[in-house]
C-alpha cells in the first residue's frame, strides 16, 4: 500500500460525499461511474455507504472500531488483492483510515439529515416524475445510469416515459419493467446505459432490439442505447436471464449476433434463451441454455451448447454438464431451488437476495442441500428449512448471519 493508493481511497470517499451533496461536476460524475463499473464489489460498497437506513447503526459502530481494523476493512474492499501479507502499514496510516471513514460516514450523515429529500433534477433528456407521496415503493429495485452519467432510481419514480436519448424513448411500464422504444425516426444514437440492481433487488429490461433481460440481485448490465452495428454486445456482472430477439442487418440481410461479455469470456446467442451466473464470490461462472444454441468463447477456445446443457467455468478450466433448468432459472420465477447445492453456494445466494452478510463459526461441516422455497419468504423461514438437516444452526445479528455447526 503506497501513498498513491491512499490518495485514491481519499478521492473516492470525497466523490461519494459529493454525490450525496449533488455537487459533482460532469467529469467527477463520470469518474465515479467509471470506478463503480470496475467491478461489482465497488458498486456493493457504494450501495452500503449510501444506504441511509443502515447509516445510524454504522455510525454507532464506527466508535467501536479499532482504527487498524477499520482501515483493513475499507482497503480490502477497494484493493482486495493487495491486503494480504504484512500488516505493518496499518500503524502508519491508521489515522488516515479513521479520517476517511469519518469523511464518508460523517459526510453522508450530515447531508442525509440536513438536506431535503433528493429528487430527480429535470434535464433535457430526463422527464421522470417522482412517485406521489404515500405511494408504495416498488419491490423491484434498480438504478439506471444514462449515457451522460445521470442516475435514475427506478423504484422511486412513477410509471410512464422517464427519459429520451436521441430518438429512443425509455419507458417504465406498469409491471415495473424498463423498455427502450425506438420513436421511428432514422437518427441513430451512440452511447451506453447501465442498469444496476442492489442486493435484494431485481429488474427487467427490454432493449431497443426487443431482447428481454431479467437482471438478478447485485448485478450490473451495460448496453448500448441503440444497436447501430451488425453486432449486438452487452456487458454483464452478476446474473441475468436472456431472451434474445432475432435481428437482421438491413444492409447485408444477415442476422445480427448477440454477445454477452462476462467473466473473461463471451457468450454468443443464436436465437436463444439462456441464463448466465457469474458472481465473483461464487468463484465460477455458469451459462445454461434453455432454448436455441449458445457459443461460449473463453481463452481462445469455444464450445457450442444445446438446450439442457450448461458450461461451468472456473479459473482456466471449464466443463460441460447436464443442466437442471428449473434450478438454474428459479430466481427468475421467484423461487430458490437447491439440488445438492453446497452450503457456501446456498448462503451466497441468500446473502445477495436478503442483503445480509454471512460468517462461519469454527467447525461448520461441508454440507449440501436440496429443497424449494419462495423468494418472498422471510429469511428466518428459509434458514429454519436448512436447519432441519441437523447439520447447522443459524443466528442473525446486525444483518449478519452466522453459521454454526449443528448438534451432533
Amino acid at each position: 500500500m503506497n501513498e498513491q493508493q491512499i490518495e485514491k481511497i481519499s478521492h473516492i470517499a470525497s466523490l461519494i460525499v459529493g454525490d450525496m451533496q449533488d455537487s459533482l461536476t460532469t467529469d467527477e460524475r463520470q469518474e465515479l461511474n467509471a470506478w463503480l463499473q470496475e467491478n461489482g464489489d465497488n458498486y456493493l460498497l457504494y450501495e452500503e455507504l449510501m444506504d441511509q437506513e443502515k447509516l445510524g447503526t454504522d455510525l454507532k459502530e464506527l466508535n467501536k472500531y479499532d482504527p487498524s481494523r477499520a482501515y483493513e476493512r475499507l482497503t480490502q474492499k477497494i484493493f482486495p488483492e493487495q491486503t494480504t501479507g504484512k500488516r505493518v502499514y496499518f500503524k502508519i496510516w491508521w489515522y488516515t483510515a479513521a479520517a476517511l471513514l469519518l469523511l464518508v460516514a460523517g459526510g453522508i450523515a450530515y447531508f442525509a439529515l440536513n438536506k431535503p429529500a433528493k429528487s430527480i433534477i429535470p434535464q433535457s433528456s430526463i422527464i421522470a416524475q417522482k412517485k406521489a407521496p404515500g405511494t408504495t415503493p416498488d419491490t423491484k429495485k434498480a438504478v439506471l445510469i444514462l449515457a451522460d452519467g445521470s442516475s435514475i432510481p427506478l423504484n422511486e419514480i412513477a410509471n410512464g416515459d422517464i427519459a429520451y436519448q436521441g430518438q429512443v424513448i425509455i419507458h417504465k411500464n406498469q409491471n415495473g419493467q424498463l423498455e427502450y422504444k425506438p420513436s421511428g425516426a432514422s437518427v441513430n444514437i451512440a452511447g451506453s446505459n447501465t442498469l444496476r440492481t442492489p442486493r435484494g433487488g431485481e429488474y427487467q429490461v427490454v432493449l431497443e432490439d426487443g431482447t428481454r433481460i431479467w437482471l438478478n440481485s447485485a448485478s450490473t448490465l451495460q448496453f448500448p442505447v441503440q444497436f447501430n452495428t451488425n453486432e449486438r454486445r452487452v456487458i454483464l456482472t452478476g446474473e441475468a436471464y436472456f431472451e434474445v430477439a432475432k435481428a437482421i442487418d438491413p444492409k447485408t440481410n444477415n442476422k445480427k449476433s448477440f454477445i454477452v461479455s462476462v467473466d473473461n469470456m463471451e457468450v454468443q446467442a443464436i436465437g436463444t434463451a439462456f441464463n448466465i451466473s457469474a458472481y465473483k464470490e461464487d468463484n465460477r461462472s455458469q451459462t445454461t441454455v434453455v432454448e436455441g444454441l449458445v457459443k461460449v468463447s473463453r481463452h481462445n477456445k469455444f464450445s457450442m451448447l444445446k438446450p439442457g446443457k450448461k458450461l461451468v467455468a472456473a479459473d482456466t478450466s471449464f466443463t460441460i454438464e447436464d443442466a437442471d433448468v428449473k434450478q438454474e432459472t428459479a430466481w427468475k420465477n421467484g423461487e430458490f431451488v437447491f439440488r445438492n447445492t453446497s452450503l457456501k453456494m446456498v448462503m451466497n445466494e441468500l446473502a445477495r437476495w436478503y442483503d445480509m452478510d454471512v460468517q462461519y463459526a469454527p467447525g461448520v461441516p461441508s454440507l449440501h442441500f436440496s429443497g424449494e422455497v419462495q423468494r418472498e419468504s422471510e429469511v428466518t423461514k428459509v434458514l429454519e428449512m436448512l436447519e432441519y438437516t441437523g447439520g447447522v444452526k443459524f443466528t442473525i445479528n446486525n444483518r449478519i448471519i452466522t453459521v454454526h455447526p449443528g448438534k451432533k
